[in-house]
C-alpha cells in the first residue's frame, strides 16, 4: 500500500477514533447532541429537520438568540390544537472563486419552505407536508403519513427522507452531495421508527431511483441504528440500493461529543457501486464538524471534508474547509456569515474554489 492510499485510511481512521474515543455526546444535529436530546423532540419528523414542535419553537425562540422577543414562540404557527404551520427561509449573498479563473457574485433565495402538521384528536396519526416554494417552482418535499404506536414506536408512509447519517443542515456537504441522501432527495417508501429509550432503530424501503415511481421491481432496502449514551451517540446506517444495471451499497458511521460549548461531530461514509458494465468502484466519504459557542446567540463552526470518488487509484481526492460564524441577534432571525476553500485535483482547477456568503435565515 501506497503513502497515498495510506493517507486516506488514516484520515477515516481519525474520524472515527473521534467518534469512539470521545468522552460525551448528544438539529442541526450538534443542537441535539449538545442538549443531549433526540431529534424528534424538537423536530415533527422524528429524524429531524423541517417542521419544528411546540418544544423546538420554544427552545428556538429563547435558547438559541441573544435577546428573546415578546411574542409567545410556541403559538406562532399554531392555528389550532391539532393544526400547525412552519416555515424557513434562507437568503444568500455569495462570491465564488475558482482556480481555473471564474468568478460569481450574486444574491439568491437559497431556500424557501413551508410545513404543515394535522394531528386529528386522539387518533395517534399525523399528517405532515413540507412544501418547497423557492427557488424556482415549488416543489414538494415530504408528504407522509404517519402512525405512533401507544409507545414511542411509529410507521409512516409517503414521500420522506431517508434515514442516513447525520441531518445536516447544509446539502453541499460531501457526506450529503455524494450519497444522495439530502434535502433535496426525498422517496416514496415505509418507513419503521423503533424508540427504545437511549436506542433508536429505523428499517426502512423505498423506490430508490425515483422520487415519483419505480423503474423496476427492485428497491431501496435500508437500516439505521443509534445508541445514545448519557453524554454521547454513536449511529450506523446500511443500505443496499438495486437496480437492473448495478448495485450500490452503503455503509457509515457517525456520532458526536459535547464538552461544556464544545460540541464535536463527524461521519465516514463507504459507497461501493457494482456495475454490469464496467469495473466496481468504491468511494470514501468524511466530515468532521466541531461547534463553539462563545456566547447564547453566537455560535462558530469549523468543518473539514473528504472524498475520495475512486480508492483505486492515487492522488485524486478532494478536501474542504469551512468556517462560519452564526448570530441570532433576536429570536427567529440568523445571520450566518462563511468562507470555503476547496482543494481538488490539478487537472480540474474548477474543482478548487473559494466560496463566501452572508446568510440571513427567517423561520418559525
Amino acid at each position: 500500500m501506497n503513502i497515498q492510499s495510506i493517507s486516506k485510511w488514516v484520515w477515516a481512521l481519525v474520524v472515527l477514533s473521534v467518534l469512539l474515543l470521545t468522552k460525551t455526546v448528544d438539529a442541526e444535529p450538534y443542537l441535539a447532541i449538545k442538549t443531549k436530546m433526540k431529534c424528534g423532540v424538537c423536530h415533527v419528523n422524528p429524524l429531524g429537520g423541517g417542521m419544528r414542535t411546540s418544544f423546538g419553537n420554544i427552545y428556538g425562540h429563547t435558547q438559541l438568540p441573544a435577546k428573546v422577543s415578546d411574542f409567545t414562540a410556541a403559538e406562532i404557527g399554531k392555528i389550532n390544537e391539532f393544526i400547525g404551520l412552519g416555515g424557513n427561509l434562507r437568503y444568500n449573498a455569495e462570491r465564488n472563486e475558482d482556480d481555473a479563473g471564474n468568478s460569481t457574485s450574486t444574491f439568491r433565495i437559497d431556500s424557501a419552505q413551508l410545513y404543515i402538521a394535522v394531528t386529528p384528536k386522539d387518533t395517534g396519526i399525523t399528517f405532515y407536508l413540507d412544501q418547497q416554494i423557492a427557488p424556482g417552482a415549488a416543489v414538494n418535499r415530504e408528504a407522509y403519513v404517519q402512525y405512533n404506536f401507544s409507545g414511542q414506536h411509529y410507521i409512516k408512509a409517503g414521500k420522506m427522507y431517508s434515514p442516513f447519517g447525520l441531518r445536516l443542515e447544509d446539502d453541499s456537504a460531501f457526506v450529503r452531495q455524494v450519497t444522495g441522501f439530502n434535502f433535496d432527495s426525498s422517496d416514496n417508501g415505509v418507513e419503521l421508527g423503533l424508540d427504545y429509550d437511549d436506542i433508536l432503530i429505523n428499517l426502512f424501503v423505498t423506490n430508490g431511483t425515483s422520487s415519483v415511481a419505480n423503474n423496476d421491481d427492485k428497491f431501496l432496502y435500508g437500516i439505521k441504528a443509534e445508541k445514545l449514551f448519557s453524554n454521547f451517540r454513536l449511529g450506523a446506517t446500511g443500505i443496499v440500493n438495486t437496480a437492473d444495471l448495478n448495485e450500490q451499497q452503503m455503509f457509515n458511521i457517525y456520532g458526536g461529543v459535547n464538552w461544556g460549548e464544545i460540541t464535536l461531530l463527524g461521519e465516514v461514509d463507504w459507497i461501493k457501486t457494482e456495475q454490469l458494465d464496467a469495473d466496481d468502484e468504491n468511494q470514501l466519504v468524511g466530515l468532521i464538524e466541531l461547534n463553539y459557542q462563545w456566547q447564547q446567540g453566537l455560535n462558530f463552526k469549523v468543518t473539514a471534508e473528504y472524498f475520495d470518488p475512486n480508492t483505486d487509484f492515487d492522488e485524486n481526492h478532494e478536501t474542504r474547509y469551512s468556517f462560519i460564524a452564526e448570530y441570532a441577534p433576536i429570536s427567529n432571525l440568523q445571520l450566518r456569515l462563511g468562507i470555503r476553500s476547496a482543494e481538488g485535483i490539478p487537472q480540474q482547477p474548477e474543482r478548487s474554489s473559494e466560496r463566501f456568503f452572508l446568510q440571513t435565515h427567517l423561520y418559525f
